[in-house]
């Protein structure tokens, strides 16, 4: 009995053997696939061909003009009909039919699984022409990768802080020595002689230095060996290791923490003394951080730093009340409609500089912060938390589109706010204008 393939040219994988070759009948044997069976079985004239045996579906033995014979089995996996070598049927080093056939099923649970030992052996084959150890792996890692979504580089941020994770020995720009990167100890290890017991000591390791951190490294190592097409063996961050052998990086959960509503008035009034009149702190700090509660813009967007841009006096549109943030997180180009009060701090600042400037010049501005929140009685309170205050602020005050908005906050998956929902300046404009008078009232009230 015989059943034909299409009749157009097919691309057939088997092991390490691949052949074009134009479809014939195919023969499928009348009685069970044996040794003895295979032993028999005649060279063909051109092309090789596949015996299929009767009983067992998707076993067969493939014979080729020179009459070398394999075991072969087929099935089909997500829609793909997939052809792997369970074997040598005839000389030496060859296989039973029954050995073939138990290979066959472990063979057929790890499809089923997504392992695939063809796909693994020839990544490693590729792996080892070209072994490279994981600092070289992460700095091409940074340079080439693209993101999806938009294929636009990593930022220069984000650069620095995945290369840092490879590097030891560094100082800060005062001179104190920092600790080594959270991959430096793995950092020199080629790819392939990464091991999954050197990932799970290596995680043990970081845990000391703090759950977030520790899950940074993981994510990066993890994206960056898939990157490279590399897979660990018992690797604890696939999904093919049992679970109580897998390491479970926790979801990110956001605490907002902003400055207490109680306190927010008494907070405002010290920002506006602060390193005035004989208090303590830097009056330029303490208009950067006004500012930031003012409008919720980010602290490295706003200040810059050697990776982001910042605000310069160019940036800034005194007429039309308004700041262009350039290249912002999420890639975007971001504008600030400002208010009567964030208007006035950026008039200030910007008076006497030239457009490539910076608007706001401040060197450590957490000292005066810290300053400032002792002096309203709030316990310490980072840059981001000041503009998470103002998101807390805002969300009472304006509709949680508009909020996303002022914030530059973007989720693709949002259809609605991604495609349906526009807000204009006015809009905006009347947002961070109801913001900066909600904090004003709080501030008269002593």
């Amino acid at each position: 009995m015989l059943y034909a393939l299409p009749t157009f040219p097919y691309i057939a994988t088997f092991g390490a053997y691949t052949a074009a070759y134009t479809a014939t009948p195919v023969p499928k044997l009348q009685k069970r696939l044996s040794d003895s069976v295979a032993r028999t079985l005649p060279p063909p004239p051109d092309a090789y061909e596949i015996h299929w045996c009767k009983d067992t579906p998707g076993f067969g033995v493939r014979v080729t003009p020179a009459g070398a014979k394999a075991w072969i089995m087929e099935r089909r996996v997500q829609g793909k009909t997939l052809r792997r070598s369970l074997g040598k049927a005839a000389g030496r080093g060859a296989v039973s039919a029954e050995a073939a056939r138990k290979l066959m099923v472990v063979r057929n649970g790890e499809l089923e699984r997504g392992k695939d030992e063809l796909v693994d052996r020839r990544q490693q084959a590729s792996l080892q022409k070209r072994d490279v150890t994981l600092e070289v792996a992460v700095r091409e890692y940074v340079e080439a990768k693209r993101r999806a979504k938009d294929g636009l580089p990593l930022k220069s941020r984000t650069k620095a802080d995945y290369l840092a994770m490879v590097v030891g020995g560094l100082t800060t720009s005062t001179g104190r020595p920092r600790v080594n990167g959270e991959l430096y100890a793995i950092a020199s290890r080629q790819l392939s002689r990464i091991e999954g017991d050197d990932v799970r000591r290596l995680y043990a390791q970081l845990l000391k230095r703090g759950q977030r951190r520790a899950t940074y490294a993981m994510q990066l190592l993890r994206a960056v060996l898939k990157w490279h097409g590399v897979n660990v063996p018992s690797d604890p961050l696939g999904k093919e290791v049992a679970g109580r052998d897998r390491i479970v990086l926790p979801a990110t959960t956001g605490k907002p923490n902003p400055i207490p509503v109680e306190c927010l008035g008494a907070w405002w009034r010290a920002a506006c003394e602060a390193g005035r009149n004989g208090n303590r702190g830097d009056a330029q700090s303490a208009d950067y951080l006004r500012f930031i509660l003012l409008t919720g813009v980010r602290a490295g967007e706003s200040a810059g730093n050697e990776h982001v841009h910042g605000i310069t006096v160019g940036d800034v549109d005194l007429v039309g009340g308004r700041i262009q943030l350039r290249d912002t997180k999420n890639r975007k180009d971001h504008v600030l409609h400002l208010s009567k009060q964030a208007l006035t701090i950026v008039a200030e600042h910007a008076l006497g500089k030239v457009a490539t400037e910076k608007l706001f010049t401040t060197k450590d501005p957490g000292k005066t912060l810290d300053l400032i929140c002792a002096a309203a009685g709030v316990d310490h309170r980072s840059l981001h938390e000041v503009r998470k205050t103002f998101a807390s602020v805002a969300e009472d005050l304006v509709s949680s589109y508009t909020l996303k908005k002022m914030i530059n906050h973007s989720d693709a998956s949002d259809v609605t706010g991604s495609h349906y929902v526009g807000k204009s300046e006015t809009q905006l404009r009347k947002g961070w204008q109801m913001v900066a008078d909600y904090i004003g009232e709080l501030a008269a009230t002593k």
